[in-house]
């Protein structure tokens, strides 16, 4: 395994977030270099981490043989990114490969989960997960003499199998958490086995997480619980635990980058340093603010000296930066707030077809299954976030994570130029970019399908989730079909195709009731 330093987690969780697919414009020679570099030095570690924990029964073996299928899917990619699978998201090829291999659902009864698609498949797998492990072996330990012969063996297989060791026994932690003790745990193995006394090598280096617990007091008031867990838990808990009140002896704001009179000549002398202790500074003393806001405030600080710093008096010009901050989180707040009261006034249902209708208008030429899994994707953000006391961070950071999905699937092939555009912009401001998008003008809707308003015969014995996935398409097709409809009228229509499958299937021949309410379901909806 490579170190992973910070940047490394960076790109690797963007990416991640980003669904890993692959870009194929050739004009983005860097994205593409970067990303094949990337997918190549990962695929491994990510697959034997997801497969560990959603599969936590699973051999090392079986993990292993998961592992050539997906390397094999990576080197098919890398060679020629137009394949069709190539375009899908990670998580769900993934998912495809653990369901194709022979007799693996059977043996861990996970087969009911490979019968579903797209989101619920991946909530299945979420839920198939076992928080207790006592069904596992405990743990294998190794003396240090033989650790290190083992490693220096086979390092790559070594290496391979104590991540999925610990990732089958804790399969709710953080992918960064395991990765971080993984790269510590290859750092030890290789400073430690060189040394004469091994065994205190070892136990002096996995001490990160346990230095922070050791200066709890003066690092975070919100850790003393994680701090009495074990590592690896340890480390995810501080990274999920609530935020740190501001101290009390810090300054509202610093002076240094607003008031100060050698701004510019600070800036000139060192940008990046000077832009990154901006950020750190801002973001301890905002810690309310989202990850994406904080970025659009370095974001305007860095145009406006830009500006200031070439006009006559530079201090008059930057003088005013804290309003400008202040109005860039004010129309954050109210994209975030009129979000929420969509959530309060529709409910979970109706917010879904809203974000489900608006996302078809914006990006029709997506599938029908990659729209209704972004649609629900945004309600589950705003059901998740709208009720906390930390709304606007959560919704802010949810939801730009759904787009990041979005401009993930656009980076494999462009969608259409306005949500181009958008997923070009800077990224912390492209929340507000598709704020702003209407309907796609440049979209030529398809030909009425007969198929939109046929119900199949099955359909009255459909569960309840399958029937609300039928709606959901059903709502996704008809305004890829008539984009120019408005919510009211596609609430109606949905209320319509609800009613006939209720009349249907209560009748004593539903397929023929079926077949005379479905052409007058086409009749009103073509015609609104």
């Amino acid at each position: 395994m490579k170190q992973l330093k910070l940047t490394g987690f960076v790109i690797f969780f963007f990416f991640l977030t980003e669904s890993l697919t692959l870009p194929t414009k050739p004009q983005d020679i860097d994205d593409v270099r970067i990303t094949k570099k990337f997918i190549e030095d990962n695929v491994v570690y990510i697959t034997i981490i997801a497969f560990a924990q959603y599969i936590q029964e699973a051999s090392f073996e079986e993990v292993e043989m998961l592992v050539k299928a997906m390397k094999e899917y990576r080197d098919r990619c890398l060679a020629d990114m137009t394949l069709p699978e190539c375009s899908k998201l990670a998580n769900d090829v993934l998912l495809e490969n653990i369901c194709a291999m022979e007799g693996l659902p059977q043996k861990y009864n996970f087969s009911h989960c490979c019968h579903k698609v797209d989101f619920e498949r991946r909530l299945c797998f979420l839920h198939n997960k076992k928080a207790e492990v006592g069904f596992l072996p405990p743990l294998p330990t190794l003396d240090p003499e033989e650790k290190c012969q083992t490693y220096k063996t086979n390092k790559e297989s070594f290496l391979n199998n104590y991540i999925y060791e610990v990732s089958r026994r804790n399969p709710f932690v953080f992918a960064p958490t395991l990765l971080t003790v993984a790269a510590r745990f290859e750092e030890m193995a290789e400073t430690c086995c060189e040394e004469q006394e091994k065994a205190n090598c070892f136990r002096s280096k996995s001490k990160v997480m346990s230095h922070i617990c050791s200066k709890q007091d003066s690092i975070s008031s919100k850790i003393k619980e994680c701090c009495e867990k074990k590592i690896p838990e340890r480390g995810e808990c501080i990274i999920y635990s609530n935020k740190d009140d501001r101290p009390n002896d810090l300054s509202p704001r610093e002076a240094k980058f607003t008031e100060s009179e050698n701004v510019c000549e600070e800036r000139d002398a060192d940008p990046e340093t000077f832009l990154a202790e901006f950020l750190y500074e801002y973001s301890r003393r905002h810690p309310e603010l989202s990850t994406p806001e904080l970025l659009r405030i370095a974001g305007v600080y860095e145009d406006l000296l830009r500006e200031c710093c070439n006009s006559q008096t530079p201090p008059d010009c930057y003088k005013d930066a804290e309003k400008k901050f202040n109005e860039t989180t004010e129309k954050s707040l109210k994209i975030v707030q009129r979000e929420c009261e969509h959530f309060q006034n529709l409910g979970k249902d109706d917010l879904k077809y809203h974000y489900l209708a608006r996302l078809t208008k914006i990006a029709p030429q997506l599938s029908t299954d990659e729209l209704t899994f972004l649609g629900k994707e945004m309600m589950i953000a705003l059901a998740t976030c709208c009720t906390l006391s930390e709304e606007f961070a959560c919704v802010d950071n949810l939801m730009d994570l759904v787009l990041g999905e979005l401009c993930g699937i656009n980076k494999n092939r462009s969608i259409n130029p306005t949500v181009d555009h958008c997923c070009k912009t800077n990224f912390a401001f492209r929340r507000s970019c598709f704020e702003g998008l209407e309907a796609d003008k440049t979209y030529v809707p398809l030909p009425p399908s007969q198929g939109l308003f046929t119900f199949p015969p099955d359909l009255c014995q459909a569960h309840n989730e399958e029937l609300q996935r039928k709606k959901d398409r059903f709502l996704v097709n008809l305004v890829k079909l008539k984009p120019e409809l408005t919510e009211e009228a596609l609430r109606s229509s949905l209320i319509e195709f609800t009613n006939v499958v209720v009349k249907c299937c209560q009748a004593e021949g539903p397929e023929a009731c079926f077949e005379e309410e479905g052409p007058k379901l086409a009749a009103k909806s073509q015609a609104a």
